[in-house]
């Protein structure tokens, strides 16, 4: 049986472009850490207040702070990366300009036996002018664990290391996606 001709009149047919996401933390990674963390700094807390040690009290910073820090990796509804044609999403950065980004490239090392990954994109400028649409984020966020980290390149370029192996979807179709938006993207000149 031959396939079928598409019909270019045909809606269900169209010719799809890349489909959007967002992604965040995989919960259960980050869950230990800040529960535990609450936890222990409450049982310090209890301990210290019971007993009249204010030392105690002291000792609960720490764990608390943990658990503060590591609060974004079970944040409900916030995204991490995301993509769509306004540009790549990364949280408290805002949309990167497509046509800002140099080149994507996945770096992958390990330790023991867990494999790390992330995500290696390199602006053809600064990262303060690449920005399409920044993101507003409350002041406290400032002092939270964030997924990426800024390396300051030559000639005023910047290269943002986002990590990947924390994110709910695998890394190489993280990629894929994130490719896809750029391919489809039009090139200087058309």
């Amino acid at each position: 049986m031959r396939p079928r001709p598409t019909d270019p009149f045909d809606k269900e047919e169209e010719a799809k472009g890349p489909v959007p996401f967002a992604i965040g933390f995989e919960k259960s990674n980050g869950e230990a850490m800040v529960y535990g963390s609450l936890v222990l700094g409450v049982i310090f807390l209890g301990a210290s207040f019971a007993a009249g040690i204010p030392l105690l009290a002291l000792a609960a910073i720490v764990p608390l702070g943990i658990s503060f820090w590591h609060y974004p990796m079970i944040e409900k509804k916030q995204p991490q990366l995301g993509a769509n044609n306004e540009g790549l999403f990364v949280e408290r950065i805002g949309f990167i300009d497509w046509g800002a980004i140099r080149s994507l490239d996945l770096k992958t090392t390990s330790v023991r036996n867990i494999e790390l990954t992330s995500l290696n994109i390199l602006l053809n400028r600064s990262l303060e002018a690449s920005i399409a649409k920044k993101q507003g984020f409350p002041f406290w966020k400032r002092i939270m664990m964030k997924n990426w980290k800024r390396h300051q390149r030559e000639h005023g370029r910047d290269m943002i290391s986002i990590q990947l192996h924390t994110l709910t979807k695998k890394p190489e179709d993280i990629l894929d996606s994130i490719t896809a938006f750029e391919a489809s993207r039009p090139q200087a000149g058309q």
